[in-house]
This record gives structure tokens, C-alpha cells and sequence, in this order.
């Protein structure tokens, strides 16, 4: 949060909820009673109907929470939310200025219309010559402001593309860990079997 702006960032908004899609989309595609199914079989119920499952369960929550805590935590100490506000802030100080100065060429459109209706033109030039100059000048000021405006929102993307990509890759590494364990659940069960 700025100090500048009260208001919290739309994109850091979008981007807290594109995480949080991310990591329930990662869980959904996790079929927790499948998985216990595969990795103990017919033996899960030694420990009680539903007590894997349900640790498994446990187990996804503790990851989508300290997912989401260290994500908010990495983009806290890189200031993601300050940066976004300050986009916003040149992005919004850019169409101020944008409908300032269409306003102005507005106003000089008519001025210079009632000017060239009273000034005398040099030989061989006419009035449309003037307008089509100045037509050609205001375009190419639109195109350069254009090309940095779009050069600023590509810049954007890529920042936001990258924080995607690092919050699927912080979920894949969890995901991980938890498979991981469900392996290390696979050799107690299988060692508790054989004991009894």
C-alpha cells in the first residue's frame, strides 16, 4: 500500500485472486479418496474409515495456506502492491493528460479555423494544406504516445506472466512435497501391514 493512495491496487487485487484460482485449480485436480485408493488399497481402512483421506486433506489445506502466506509474503518484500498502485497512478495521470490534450486540440482545431478564415496564406498554399500538416503532426504525437503506452503495458504483462509463472511453480513444488509424503504414508501403512 502507498502512501499516496489509500485505495489498493486493482491488479494486485486480480493478481491475489489469480493465485488463489491457480492453487484451487491445482487442488481440484487432486482426487484425495483416488490417491488413497492407489497408494494403500484395500488396506486403508486398517487405519478407520475416512482417516487418510482426511490427512491427506489436512495436509493440501496446510500447503494452499502457507502457498498463499509465502506468495504474499515474496510480493510484500518486493513491494508488487506499491508498483501496481504507481502503474495505475502513470497509467491514470496519462489519460488525464491524454483528455487534457484532447481538449486543447479541440479548442486550437476551432481557434486555428477562425485563424485561417482571417489570415492572409502564402502563394500556392491553401487552407486544407495547413489543416492536413497539422493533422499529420497530431498523428505522429498520438503514435509516439501510443508506442510508449504499449511498451509500458507489455512491461506490465511480463512482470504479472512472471509472478504467475513463480506461484504454479511454488504450487508444483508443494504438490511435490505432498505426493512425497503420500509415499512416505504408502511405506508406514505398508510396514504397519506387515507387522500386523
Amino acid at each position: 500500500m502507498t502512501t499516496s493512495s489509500s485505495s489498493t491496487s486493482i491488479r494486485y487485487q486480480q493478481l491475489l485472486k489469480g493465485i488463489d484460482k491457480v492453487l484451487v485449480e491445482s487442488r481440484n485436480k487432486i482426487d484425495v479418496k483416488e490417491a488413497v485408493q492407489q497408494g494403500y488399497g484395500d488396506e486403508a481402512s486398517v487405519f478407520g474409515e475416512g482417516q487418510i483421506e482426511g490427512v491427506v486433506e489436512g495436509m493440501l489445506d496446510i500447503v494452499h495456506t502457507r502457498v498463499t502466506q509465502e506468495m504474499t509474503q515474496f510480493m510484500d518484500t518486493e513491494h508488487v502492491e506499491r508498483d501496481l498502485v504507481r502503474v495505475e497512478e502513470v497509467l491514470k495521470a496519462f489519460d488525464d493528460e491524454e483528455q487534457a490534450a484532447q481538449e486543447m486540440n479541440d479548442k486550437d482545431r476551432e481557434s486555428a479555423k477562425a485563424a485561417l478564415e482571417h489570415a492572409q496564406l502564402p502563394a500556392g498554399v491553401k487552407p486544407m494544406d495547413v489543416v492536413k500538416y497539422r493533422a499529420y503532426e497530431i498523428m505522429k504525437e498520438e503514435k509516439e504516445k501510443l508506442t510508449s503506452l504499449i511498451e509500458k503495458y507489455e512491461e506490465e504483462t511480463r512482470e504479472l506472466d512472471k509472478l504467475v509463472t513463480d506461484a504454479k511453480a511454488k504450487v508444483q513444488s508443494e504438490i511435490t512435497k505432498v505426493e512425497d509424503v503420500s509415499k512416505e504414508l504408502d511405506r508406514t501403512a505398508d510396514v504397519c501391514a506387515t507387522l500386523s
